[in-house]
This record gives C-alpha cells, structure tokens and sequence, in this order.
C-alpha cells in the first residue's frame, strides 16, 4: 500500500538558498519521518526560487514574434511570451506550439511543457524552472542522507497542461534515485510506464496548485531499486 504525506510549515524560499538542508530542517521541525526507499516529490517552483531563477518582466523587451504571439493570445503577456521563447534557445519559435488559447514550448533537454515550464510569478516577474532538475534531485536527496542516513529518492514535479483537456495535472522534470520508466512483462508484450510522472501525478493530489503552501510530499511504500545514475533523460524521446 503506497503511503502519502505532505511536509508542511515549508518557509518562504529566496535566493540564495540551500534547498537541501532547508527541507532537511523543516522535516526534523515537523517530525516528518524519513525512511529509506522514501520518495519525496519537490515543487520545482522552490527549486527554481532557492537558485535564484526569478526574472524581471520590466527589464523584458518582447521580440516581434511575441508580440505577434500575444495579440493571437492577449491574457499571455508579451514579455512572458518573450521569456518562454528564450527557454527554448530559439528565436524562430519553431519550438512553440500554439492552438486556440494554448502555449506549449519544447526545451532543450526535450521536455514539452505547458509555457515551457515558465510561470508568472509575484511583482511582474516570471519564474523559469531550474537550470538542472536533475541536480537539484541529487542536491535534496543527498542532502537527507547527510542528515539521516537514509537514501530517499527524489521527483522535481511542475504543473503541466494538456491541449485536449481542461486544467492541469503534474508531471517530472527531474530525477534522482529511481528511474523513471517502470518496465514489465506479462510473457508476451513488455509494458513501459512513466513511473516518474505517475508519482508526480500522485503528489499532485496533496500538492495541489498556487496557495496550498505544500511543495513537498512524501511518497512511501513502492518497491523499487534505489540508483545513483537515474535521470530525466532516460524517459525523454
């Protein structure tokens, strides 16, 4: 039976920050038990905070293309539509994906995200995701194993969007500690999941989206091999 809980009392995250030891901290503070093959689910947005990823839409002069962009789709501001565009490392906007009142954006590491991953955050700011999900997986759960001695793996989860459905669910964007594809064979067919984005979708239940104030949750009780060399490339096609 899998088990989930959500850490609570998380601080206000700011750069600069060490993420790792902070939730180390919080978990001791709230008696949030930690136990190996613990998997914990951590909101980009904090990750993305701790590091600094914060960007000044008043500093944004919006290309031609996004504002070309925004006037198909004017609730997106042009300077965000600009900020999305940069993620993609393409001026062109061959990597954006526009259809009726949806934005998708492809990433370099191949990921294909909702805004490419970019939210609008406080004060006319936007928040990109971290530079390297992947290590700042690692960086948390090394972190909790410097402090308990226990190996936990760890999901760095965003909100994600889907064109053909209303509302958003959570997805991963970065690994450390279980792979991400979950292969099976019922003796004549191999069967491949997503793992990773299973769990992130579960942890979105307890997560929940902007206000709810719990970026962090624990998932326990699957069975799985703990590995140093996991990563978001090895679910990316």
């Amino acid at each position: 039976m899998l088990e989930l809980a959500g850490l609570r009392n998380v601080p206000k995250i700011a750069a600069p920050c060490n993420l790792g030891k902070v939730l180390v901290k919080t978990a001791q503070k709230e008696n949030f038990s930690i136990q190996d093959g613990d998997i914990l689910c951590v909101a980009s947005k904090i990750c993305s905070k701790a590091q600094g990823n914060i960007v000044d839409l008043k500093k944004i002069k919006p290309s031609k293309l996004a504002e070309k962009i925004h006037q198909q789709m004017p609730r997106k501001d042009a300077r965000l539509i600009q900020v999305i565009l940069e993620q993609t490392q393409d001026a062109t906007g061959k990597r954006l994906d526009l259809a009726d009142n949806y934005l998708g954006a492809w990433l370099p590491n191949g990921l294909f995200l909702t805004s490419g991953g970019v939210d609008k955050g406080e004060n006319k700011t936007a928040i990109t995701l971290p530079k390297d999900c992947d290590a700042a997986a690692k960086e948390i759960g090394t972190a909790f194993f410097t402090a308990t001695g226990k190996r936990v793996a760890v999901i760095i989860t965003d909100s994600d969007g889907r064109i053909d459905k209303k509302g958003a669910t959570q997805i991963a964007v970065g690994l450390y500690g279980i792979k991400g594809l979950r292969v099976s064979n019922d003796g004549k067919k191999k069967n491949i999941e997503t793992l990773c984005d299973m769990l992130a979708a579960a942890a979105g239940l307890i997560m929940g989206q902007r206000g709810t104030s719990i970026p962090v949750v624990r998932i326990r009780g699957l069975d799985y091999s703990f590995t140093e060399n996991s990563g978001l490339a090895d679910v990316v096609n």
